[in-house]
Formats: structure tokens, sequence, C-alpha cells
């Protein structure tokens, strides 16, 4: 079985249960089992921002089996630099033409067919760890009704979620879903200062500031991808921040539950900022509310400063991998995050750019066509670049019924392509 060609059919099928159906069919061949886990795993990386020239061949004698495990030297940093790119090019070369691209698929940690680390993981059970991260909770009034006082009103940001990583007196940064955020040293010094020697979890949001102002979304956003991707510049790493607010042991974190109350896990994060005071990383700001009406009276305060909300969190709450209900988001705006199914090419003065964006909901219940908030530049880009399977973040002003009688979205806009993300929203948190 040609791996390639298995993934093209894949990547033909927009269906979850196609692609489930499809790989447990083959879920006895251990050499796509690895090649999936290699592909999605978000610790196993080979340190490549891109694909070196190589030699194609028709025909060779070393197989994809042979070969894989061969990619242990980049990943374990036995070989780097030029050398990793000679040696890359080299395992490369000893493939065949089908083989390279499913190698090619794996070095730039993407199937483009699809499937995500949840969906394998329903093939071969725990093949791959998921990375854990804690969401808050959309506004439902019976969750704020929960709500103990007195509580934190912290300010919604509008970067990019990350997590700072301190183990062993080393620093890494990831996305909320697991992939390496490079930012080519920077912060690295100040997160290790502040974990003093302990093995934690910060976590919280980057933002991009150029001689001190916050760069709008879409433009900071689009420095960070680049950290997502591994083509940061040195120049705009440097113009990177971090706001945090969350301390997790490492221990705790990768279990997936920490049981010390949130009040007590924020006190630590203030008194660690307190002592090193880092030029770079600044807390969330908050306040102690006694009320809702307090809350709710921060929110407009915010909303009125251009602020996109406020995150009303529970000082008892612990810290899990999964939806929180002790952390409720008040936004000005809805907005979801919605999976990219289908594109199409735009007419009149727009013919041979993008047109719109066919989305869907993760559980595919909401269904919405997105054709406005692109920019001429978006759409000259968009329409050359592969955007099916992709994630985008989308704003709207209601949930409504389209005439088919499915469910979509009342003025939907494009916001930006979240490539920080692998999962989209389901339709239960799409208000």
């Amino acid at each position: 079985m040609s791996l390639n060609k298995f993934f093209e059919s894949l990547a033909s099928n927009n269906s979850r249960n196609f692609k489930i159906e499809q790989l447990t069919k083959h879920s006895d061949n251990e050499t796509l089992r690895e090649v999936v886990r290699l592909a999605l795993d978000p610790f196993t990386q080979f340190y490549q921002r891109k694909i070196p020239a190589y030699v194609t061949k028709t025909n060779s004698w070393h197989t994809l089996e042979s070969v894989l495990p061969k990619l242990d030297a980049l990943s374990k940093r036995e070989v780097t630099g030029n050398a990793a790119i000679e040696y890359l090019s080299l395992l490369l070369s000893k493939v065949n033409k089908e083989d390279v691209k499913v190698l090619e698929r794996v070095i730039q940690k993407d199937l483009k067919c699809g499937v995500d680390i949840s969906t394998a993981n329903k093939v071969w059970k725990d093949l791959i760890f998921e990375y854990p991260v804690m969401l808050c909770s959309p506004f439902e009034k019976k969750l704020v009704d929960k709500i103990d006082y007195p509580a934190f009103v912290q300010t919604k940001m509008d970067g990019m979620r990350f997590n700072a990583i301190v183990r062993s007196g080393k620093c890494e940064f990831r996305s909320r879903n697991g992939k390496e955020i490079d930012l080519l040293g920077n912060l690295e010094e100040d997160f290790i200062k502040m974990a003093n020697r302990q093995d934690c979890v910060f976590d919280g949001e980057l933002l991009v500031k150029d001689k001190g102002v916050v760069l709008d979304r879409q433009t900071g956003n689009g420095i960070l991808n680049k950290a997502n991707k591994g083509t940061i510049k040195t120049d705009e790493a440097l113009k990177v921040h971090a706001t945090v607010w969350d301390l997790i042991p490492y221990d705790a974190f990768i279990k997936g539950k920490c049981i010390v109350p949130y009040g007590q896990r924020f006190d630590s994060l203030c008194v660690m900022l307190d002592k090193h005071q880092p030029k770079k990383v600044k807390l969330v700001d908050n306040w102690e509310v006694n009320d809702i009406d307090s809350a709710n009276k921060l929110f407009k305060e915010l909303l009125s400063q251009g602020q996109e909300g406020i995150i009303l969190k529970c000082r008892r709450g612990i810290w899990e991998d999964k939806r929180s209900k002790n952390q409720i988001k008040f936004k000005g705006e809805l907005e979801c995050d919605l999976k990219i199914v289908a594109v199409e090419e735009g007419k009149g003065k727009a013919a041979g750019m993008l047109g719109a964006i066919i989305c869907e909901s993760a559980d595919g219940v909401v269904k919405v066509n997105v054709g406005s908030g692109f920019t001429e530049e978006h759409r000259k880009k968009y329409w050359k670049e592969k955007l099916i399977d992709k994630i985008v973040a989308i704003k709207y002003n209601s949930r409504i019924k389209n005439k088919q009688g499915e469910d979509s979205l009342f003025l939907p806009v494009f916001i930006e392509i979240r490539d920080d993300k692998s999962v989209a929203d389901t339709s239960k948190v799409i208000s």
C-alpha cells in the first residue's frame, strides 16, 4: 500500500468517521502507525524549518520502514545545523517518489489529510500524548451563578495562548495544541529565573510589542505564527512579550490535574514576578470582586477601553485538562474557532483569488460560508495556500438556522488563521 496515496484518499473526504474507518482497516500496519505518531506527536520535533533540496528516485531498495528510525538523529539533536540539513537531504534521497512525500509530511509535522491527535488515538488507543490545556467556559448564567466570591476578574487577552515549560533548568515554549514555539532564545532566561529550580508550567498569552505598543491582533499573531512554524526572525522574536495568569507544577500538568486552588497558584505566580521583575513578562491585569455587579461593571469599563472582554475566575477552582466551569468568558463580540472544509474562488474583481471559506464546527453541526473580513492581500495569499483543515477564528453576531434548516452563524467575519490550534470548537460552546 502506498501510504502517500492513502493519505491523499483521506484528504479527499472531510468526514472524520470516514478517516477513522479507513485508518482502522489498516491499523495493523506498523509503518502507518509510526508515521502517524511521528507526524502528530508534539514532543517529537525534527528542528527543520523547511524541506531541503534532494534527488528524487523512481525506485529504491530503501523502504520507508527502514528510513523512519533514522529520524531519531534529528529529534535527539545528534546532528544539528548544516549537518542536519545535509543528513535530512540524504535520507529524503534514499526512498522512492511516493515514500518521500510521506517523509515530508512527517518532517513538516502535518499529515495534510485532516487526521489529528484525537482521531489517531481513536484508532490506536493512547498512541500520542494529548497535550493538556484548561479552557474557559463561554458565558452562561447558570455557571456565573455558581461562582463563589470573592472572585478574580482578569482581562481577556488577544494574542497567542502559550505555555512556558521549565524543566531541569531548561525552558521551552508550546502553543495550546502542544506545538513548539521557537522564540530564538527570547524570554527563556526570564522564565528559568522565575521558576527558581522548580519544574513548572507557566500559562499565559504571547503578545507582540513595537516601541512599547501592542500590535493589532492580525499583525501580532502573524509574527507569532512564524514562531509556531519556526520561521520567525531575530528582530521579530525580540518584540515578543508574555502575560501570565497561572502556574502549574510540571508533574500535575502532565497528569492533567492540579488540586491546588487557583487563588494559591496565582499568589505563587505573583511572588515569582515580584521577586524577579522580568522586563518582558508581566502579570495579567487582575481585580478581586465581591459580586457579579462588580464584575459586570469592570467588563463594561474594559470594553469601553477597547479590550476584548474579561475572564471571571473562582479562587477555589482546581486546574484540569478540560473546559473549566470555574473560569468564564465575558466577551463583547461573539467569536468561535471553526475548521475550513472547502474554499471558493472569488468573482468579478476577485477572480483568481479567494472568495470565501466554508467552515464547520468540530462536530459538523454548525456550518457557515465566510466571505467577509478578508483584505485583497489575504485573498491573493490564501488562494495560493492549502487552507483545507486549517482552524480559523470567526467573529459573528448570533447563531441561527440557515435556509436549509442547518445551524449557522449570522454575519460571519474572518479574523485570522489559527495555526496554534488543531481542533475546532464544538457546537456546544458556540452560542
